[in-house]
């Protein structure tokens, strides 16, 4: 993947001239977009430390500070696993043991919101593309088969005792039934909080991956941009991967949508790098000092 992307970059006409553009042209302006980039992740991650509260109310209380504690040991966790469901495993290292099962429930339930808010907004970003911007058979497939998930995803977000009630039919399930019950606790109100805040999540690296793409000379409209990049976060959302290797697939997914727009592809792989290193790999490290420090609960 790292190779193919090395290929698409050195068939950039004025590659050199390029990068010699974004690595000598730095001014206040320059620094005054990466701190905004730096910012934002704090703002994003801490969006997702809030949410995780509201999904641990009735379970354990956190203050913020020890919520984004649990958030980024999750990450740290997670970069190592398939999709990053190592997520989940970080973040109940902080509960007591007898909360931990809860806490694998309500996780997914916070990620259920994630992927919802992805979805739709990439079924926007996609039928906005087929549109005004390229055509392609494939692309219809992509089309029908996210609005079929879609709509999967959003009744049984909303519908959560409904699909308790399909587990009791699975005989593995039944021994871990009392700590799927947490998910009666939910009310639509709460779905509604959570899935406010994951779309507060999701608009905040939308403005981030807006400001990489300025300071990486990348020149596209914005509405196209926005609504490409949009359809960019769908398709990694649903292509199975791990962390620590997603560099590659995000650039080759970023190149395949944004070549039509702009023949910068240094600087659209330079922005998803970026993004990657500043909303995962910067995060994950802040959560390995964490998993140092942390004490694992007893039952009390």
């Amino acid at each position: 993947m790292a190779y193919s992307l090395y290929n698409q970059m050195k068939q950039q006409s004025n590659l050199s001239q390029t990068i010699h553009q974004i690595l000598t042209q730095w001014d206040s302006t320059k620094l005054l977009l990466l701190a905004c980039v730096l910012l934002l992740m704090i703002v994003n991650w801490t969006i997702e430390a809030a949410k995780w509260r509201i999904q641990l109310n009735g379970t354990e209380k956190f203050s913020l500070f020890e919520s984004l504690q649990s958030v980024l040991t999750g990450v740290a966790v997670s970069v190592i696993t398939p999709n990053r469901i190592g997520e989940y495993v970080g973040r109940i290292m902080y509960l007591k043991n007898v909360n931990k099962l809860q806490g694998i429930t309500v996780t997914i339930i916070g990620s259920f919101a994630q992927l919802i808010v992805t979805g739709l907004l990439g079924l926007v970003g996609l039928v906005y593309y087929i549109i005004y911007i390229q055509h392609s058979p494939w692309l219809n497939v992509l089309l029908i088969s996210s609005i079929a998930l879609c709509t999967v995803l959003i009744y049984l977000y909303f519908h959560l005792s409904k699909f308790l009630e399909w587990t009791a039919s699975i005989s593995i399930l039944r021994k871990v039934r009392v700590y799927l019950e947490i998910v009666k606790r939910f009310e639509r109100k709460q779905l509604f909080q959570i899935l406010f805040l994951s779309l507060m999540r999701y608009l905040v690296y939308t403005i981030q991956f807006m400001l990489l793409m300025k300071l990486m000379l990348v020149e596209i409209r914005l509405i196209d941009l926005v609504f490409t990049e949009w359809l960019i976060f769908w398709a990694m959302a649903i292509v199975p991967t791990i962390a620590i290797a997603e560099i590659g697939i995000r650039g080759e997914t970023a190149l395949f949508f944004l070549s039509p727009l702009s023949n910068n592809h240094f600087g659209i792989i330079s922005s998803t790098l970026l993004l990657w290193l500043i909303n995962l790999i910067i995060p994950a490290l802040v959560g390995c000092l964490f998993v140092f420090r942390m004490k694992i609960y007893d039952d009390e």
